[in-house]
Order: C-alpha cells, then structure tokens, then sequence
C-alpha cells in the first residue's frame, strides 16, 4: 500500500523546510497589505511581515485556502490515500474549501479532519501525523486517531499590545486607550475551536504567572506529550514562560507566522501542549 500524503495549512506555523523534512505538503494562505500579497512562509518570512504590520496603518488582511488550492493538489496524487489537517473551521474557510474539494471528485480514500486549533497546535498535530505515517499507519487510522487527540490541544498567548485588537475591531479605540494606560496584556486561549479573551493582566510578568497558574489548575499538561512554545518577537518574555513551565529557555522556539499575527502583533507568546486525560 502506497505511503500516505499529508497536507496541511501553513497557520502550522512550521517552515518551508521544516514540513520538507517531515514530507508533509504545506499550503500557504495568503496575507494581503493593500494590493501587495503574500503567500504566509514562501514570499514573506515572519520577520519582513512583523516590520511591514508595525509600518501599516491597516491592517493586513489574510485569504483562505479556496477549493482550487486543494483541486490542485488532491489530482496530483489521484491514487493515493490523503489526510488534510487544517486549522479551525471556526476561525477560516479552509476547511470547509477542503470538503467541498473533495465532493467535487467524489473520493472516498481523502480523509479530512478539522483540528479546532491553529497555529503550534495545529504544528504540534502536523508532526504527529507524520509519525504515525511513518509507523505504517493507515490514512483512515491517522485521519481518527489525530481527531480523537486534538481535543487534548491547548493554546495560551499573551499579547503584549492591545493595538492590533483595536485595528481589528475586537476593541474599542477607547478600551484600548484606557489598557495600554493601564499595561494590560491580555491572555487568549483556544476553546472550542475559537480564540477567547480570558483575562487581562498589569504586565508581562503578571500575565505570564496567570497563564501558569491556569494550566497548574485547570489545564494540566500531558509530560509524556511534546509541548511547543512561539513568539512573535518577544523571546525573554517567552523564556520566563518556559522557565516557569518547567522547560529549558535555552532551546530554540518557534516564531508565530503572519496569518495569527495579523490580529495578535508583535511581541506575543504562546505555548501549546496536550492536557492530561
């Protein structure tokens, strides 16, 4: 039986190079300043994107995976098995784009699965699946075991700027006046496959020791499990984080990509792991 392939969306936040070694087929989104656009990891690194956001006076806008993106892909491999990770349907149509690909060539050996999360989440699921393609395990086999786990994914981020929620609407001008007066940092969680505001803290500091004091409690992590960590340029706060986490600050982390940056900023931080059952 041929080897599965796995496709997954850039909101992965893995690079290019990251997801060749894994031999895992990354489709890039698209993000768009003005008429000016990008395709997220391939014509735009994470770096050149958080100077053009700190220059913009828009915000930039991101375009979703279409039914032609995975038209294109799915006919290059018309007999083999295929399982698509995506990130959330509730936060893109790229899901929902993938589906209806698949509908239009009536296969039944394309395997989709919807992970409610993005971002290093979504990478966290990207490098299971290759694992266990690369044990011999089934496209079907890979499709249900990555959606039974994903329910275990957790994703916290600080931001450190209220500036980007304002831009994108998620804020008023005046909320967010009063919070950086204030030095709020907001902390976000994935829930339900959507990004919720939990709780605004006086600093980095603060926010960091809430964001611990949330996984101790109610959120445990799985040890056993990998754990990954991001920042959009802020990594001596993220290393507080990992300190705290009780990980090594010392090893490399990964840089949160354009698609989740246009609406968090700079200078925010993320970890992602697997709760305890």
């Amino acid at each position: 039986m041929p080897t599965p392939i796995i496709i997954c969306d850039s909101t992965c936040d893995l690079s290019v190079e990251e997801t060749q070694a894994l031999n895992v087929i990354m489709l890039s989104l698209k993000v768009n300043f003005g008429a000016e656009s990008y395709e997220d990891k391939r014509t735009i690194t994470n770096e050149e994107f958080y100077e053009k956001l700190e220059k913009s006076e828009e915000l930039p806008t991101t375009s979703l995976l279409n039914v032609g993106d995975f038209l294109n892909v799915f006919t290059k491999y018309p007999n083999e098995e295929i399982v698509v990770l995506t990130l959330s349907s509730k936060l893109s149509g790229t899901y929902q784009s993938a589906v209806m690909a698949k509908a239009q060539l009536e296969r039944d050996n394309i395997y989709l699965v919807d992970t409610a999360t993005v971002a290093i989440g979504l990478g966290m699921l990207v490098k299971l699946a290759a694992q266990k393609r690369d044990e011999g395990m089934a496209a079907r086999e890979i499709a249900s075991f990555i959606q039974d786990i994903s329910k275990r994914v957790r994703v916290y981020a600080v931001l450190d700027t209220l500036k980007y929620l304002v831009k994108g609407g998620r804020l008023s001008s005046v909320q967010g006046a009063i919070g950086s007066m204030l030095t709020l940092k907001p902390t976000i969680a994935l829930q339900d496959g959507l990004v919720n505001s939990i709780a605004k803290n006086r600093g980095m500091d603060a926010a960091i020791k809430n964001v611990v004091e949330i996984i101790d409690t109610q959120d445990k992590i799985d040890r056993s499990m990998p754990i990954s960590f991001c920042h959009s340029g802020n990594l001596p706060a993220l290393k507080k984080l990992v300190a705290k986490l009780g990980g090594d600050p010392n090893v490399e982390y990964g840089y949160l990509g354009s698609v989740v940056g246009t609406h968090t900023g700079p200078g925010t931080i993320a970890v992602s792991y697997f709760a305890e059952e």
